[in-house]
């Protein structure tokens, strides 16, 4: 094979010059792939009309072609009319059953002509078949070929394909090579360079001559493919324009709520405790005003014996979803679900990357209070049978059961820790390590259901704080709830008294408790947040 490869960026500067596209993308193609012949078919039905709908081809009829030597010259100029005579023009795309049914036609012309849709969803692919006179029998017929493909990027095995062994001794082939030509048709290759598909061990030899080869004749099906529209007049070329419109706004839509999914999946991912490979890899930094909180089952090992293994994980497993989704709800982030206890974190390292504000450490005990608060009051709705997560009611029917009570206590801190990646070489997360984390532990461990237990330096946060639109995501996640709306003239509020309007909580939403010891960790004064109003309970 010529190493010289033929310029396509000459072909890009003429190829809409050009009178004649098809012409050019002919000779163009058969010096690209050192073919013997080359030819192209129009995709069309009864009528023969060019620039139909490929939805309404149900024929491909031989429409030019061009070749080396005597054979090729002949082709050019008789070609149409040589196999024609012999019956292999046009290439029917279905055929009658001797019931009436239509049933796809067996080739790879027919193929590629009938799977146009999923070119135009996937993009163009170049068919092979690299050695076609290994099963070329002396009967006429059909045999079924094996058959590569090539979409732009990988080299893969399709299933066998049927070709008509007509066509074959036609044109004497010894490999063959078909591309669909969006608008148009396809371009068919009667035998290659040989050594550009020559495969050894059920790989291509050349592989990345023939990807480089296959890339530039990709390129120049979809430059022709364009500039032989512009030979479309009226009513046609009209149609043409309003369905790649068409085509158009449907990728930009799908492409608009597919980013949409996207973005909404990274969310939750994240608020789940997923990492990227950039915060795998992050040196352990030191967060002076990170917000941490862990919630436990109250009583989980009575309840444990409650219940039968499958049930009682039903249970945990409602409870750690609903702690899930309201953390991703308030951006915070669960960053790790131990056995029935839930460790949620709110600090610097975990925030959008590419938001244009800070987060002050007021704002990050709101959210922090608020999906806790949200979390209780959701599994308070999950064990009275009324959330959506459970429809059935299971939750409900296996607590009454078993004559338990479920309930969850919180414990809450700020202050200083270590956020960095652990674990060992195979399993790694990044996580928080220092006092504050373990002041939360211990402030759960010494809580009261229902409730939140925080420190002193919690409330003096919370008692000076307001949400307002300066508070950027805790504003956006309530007036996304509904709370917050013009009707309600509420612009700026203290915390708590949004706070106890937004859980409906009527009497006091805080009270101090005093002289709290658990093991080493002791507060002289503590204070617990109701997150459930007493009517709701009772």
């Amino acid at each position: 094979m010529k190493p010289e490869l033929p310029d396509i960026e000459r072909f890009e500067r003429i190829v809409f010059k050009k009178k004649n596209v098809l012409n050019l993308l002919l000779s163009f193609s058969l010096k690209l792939l050192q073919a013997r012949h080359v030819g192209l078919l129009l995709g069309t039905n009864h009528t023969y009309l060019k620039f139909l709908p490929p939805a309404q081809w149900d024929r491909g009829v031989m429409h030019k072609f061009d070749g080396k030597g005597i054979s090729g010259f002949i082709l050019k100029y008789f070609g149409t009319f040589i196999v024609k005579k012999n019956g292999l023009s046009p290439v029917r795309i279905y055929r009658d059953t001797q019931f009436g049914e239509k049933k796809e036609s067996d080739g790879i012309i027919s193929f590629v002509l009938r799977t146009h849709k999923e070119f135009y969803e996937k993009g163009l692919k170049i068919l092979i078949i690299h050695n076609i006179q290994d099963k070329l029998n002396d009967f006429e017929g059909e045999s079924v070929y094996s058959i590569h493909s090539y979409d732009g990027k990988d080299i893969e095995r399709l299933p066998g394909l049927r070709i008509n062994t007509a066509i074959v001794r036609q044109f004497n082939a010894k490999n063959f090579v078909s591309a669909y030509i969006p608008d148009y048709g396809s371009i068919v290759f009667n035998t290659i360079c040989e050594d550009l598909i020559h495969i050894d061990e059920e790989k291509f030899v050349n592989v990345d001559q023939l990807k480089k080869r296959l890339d530039i004749l990709i390129s120049a099906i979809q430059m022709t493919s364009i500039a032989h529209i512009g030979s479309a007049k009226g009513r046609q070329a009209a149609h043409i324009i309003w369905r790649k419109e068409k085509s158009l706004r449907k990728t930009a839509l799908d492409l608009k709520n597919m980013e949409i999914r996207l973005n909404a999946q990274k969310k939750y991912l994240k608020a789940v405790g997923a990492v990227d490979e950039e915060q795998l890899n992050m040196k352990a930094v030191n967060i002076p005003d990170g917000v941490y909180a862990f919630i436990d089952m109250v009583g989980s090992a009575t309840i444990r014996k409650n219940f039968q293994p499958s049930d009682y994980f039903f249970i945990l497993n409602r409870c750690h979803q609903v702690a899930a989704d309201n953390a991703n709800r308030f951006s915070c982030r669960v960053d790790n679900f131990i056995g029935d206890s839930v460790f949620l974190i709110n600090a610097s390292p975990f925030d959008k990357q590419d938001a244009c504000f800070s987060i002050s450490a007021h704002e990050r005990v709101m959210l922090m209070i608020f999906t806790i608060a949200s979390i209780f009051n959701e599994i308070h709705l999950l064990k009275s049978g009324k959330h959506p997560m459970d429809n059935e009611g299971r939750v409900k029917k296996l607590i009454d059961a078993s004559k338990v009570d479920l309930s969850y206590r919180a414990g809450m801190e700020i202050g200083s820790a270590i956020i960095g990646p652990v674990g060992s070489q195979k399993r790694k997360i990044v996580t928080a390590i220092g006092k504050a984390v373990n002041n939360a532990s211990r402030l759960e461990s010494t809580g009261r259901s229902g409730e939140i237990h925080i420190s002193d330096d919690i409330m003096s946060l919370i008692n000076n704080a307001c949400i307002t639109q300066d508070t950027r995501i805790i504003w956006k996640a309530i007036t996304e709830s509904g709370f917050l709306n013009k009707s309600n003239n509420l612009y700026r509020a203290k915390f708590i008294d949004c706070y106890r309007r937004f859980f409906h909580i009527t009497e006091e939403v805080i009270y101090k408790r005093q002289n709290i010891v658990y093991k080493e960790f002791s507060q002289d004064t503590s204070f617990m947040i109701k997150c459930i109003p007493d009517s709701t309970i009772s």
